[in-house]
This record gives C-alpha cells, structure tokens and sequence, in this order.
C-alpha cells in the first residue's frame, strides 16, 4: 500500500459509539466526506494522468503508444521519418561545370543521360518535415485531438504531417 493508496470506503472505516450509530448521523457523516472523497478521486486520477505522461516522451516508439492508446485500440498507427533529398549543388558560370536541370514532367523528352532534380528548401533542409505520422483510413479520429497529442509529445523544432493510408 503506497502513500496515495488512501481508502475512503467510508462504511467500513467509520467508527462511532453504539448509541450514535443512526441513519441521520451516518448520512450526515457521508454528507461531510464527499467533498473530500471527489477532491481526492480528482488527484487521483490528475496523478494516473501524469504517470502516464511522464512515462511517454518524443521517443518514436512511446509516441506511437501513446497515439495508439488514445485513438487504435488494433495498435495500426505508426511514425515514419520525413523526405529528405540531397540537395543538388548548382554551379557558378566561372567553375566551367555544366549541370542538365529538368523538370520532373520532361523525364524523357531531355537528351541529356541523366537529368537532376531541383528539390524545395523544406524537401532537402532539416527544417522541413521531420516525422510522418500514417494513421489508418478506416479510423475515425478528431484531427485536432491528435494534433494536441503530437504537439505535447513532440521535440521542439520537429514538424510532422498526419497522412492516412
């Protein structure tokens, strides 16, 4: 039994005389400790909440758990890291070193063997997406409940999207 593991079972713990042992005087008794019994039911539960926060942190796999034990009890929802391309190093006129730049909708149509891609700064920069969070489309769930629960978990400076497969 640990230090918050307080029994408020008030019909077994109240201890009074004999001859004070009425229906009035034992539902006034139970009238004077209710509010102690809610105040402490709410510590209680404040405390299991905060256990269970502290237990969880940005780590992928106590993220999933939590995302999972809040909206799949079937465990499907899973974190996957962000794109990232490696940028394409353009070079200057004086270099001499000429680069085939295309768009992705000319594959083909260059002569060139090997066309490069120009990717956006968010694409190839650690700024950009950090984690992917893929959550079943079968699922029903409140986006922004889940957004709530990412942003308490989540490092400072990671970004993320929730994509649904």
């Amino acid at each position: 039994m640990g230090f918050f593991d307080v029994d408020f079972d008030f019909n077994t713990r109240v201890y009074l005389a004999v001859r004070r042992r009425k229906t009035i005087m034992l539902a006034w008794l139970k009238a004077l400790i209710s509010p102690i019994k809610y105040v402490y039911n709410g510590f209680k539960a404040n405390r299991a909440n905060n256990l269970y926060f502290l237990s969880h942190d940005g780590q992928i796999c106590y993220m999933e758990a939590a995302l999972n034990d809040t909206f799949d009890t079937l465990r499907r929802i899973y974190i996957t890291d962000g794109p990232y391309f490696d940028p394409e190093y353009i070079y200057t006129v004086p270099e001499e070193k000429p680069l085939a730049l295309s768009r992705r909708s000319e594959v083909g149509t260059t002569t060139y063997p090997s066309p490069r891609w120009l990717y956006t700064r968010a694409e190839t920069y650690d700024d950009g997406i950090s984690f992917i969070v893929h959550v079943p489309a079968s699922l029903v769930f409140d986006t922004n409940r889940m957004k709530a629960l990412i942003n308490e978990y989540r490092l400072p400076g990671k970004t993320y999207t929730i994509v649904t497969f």
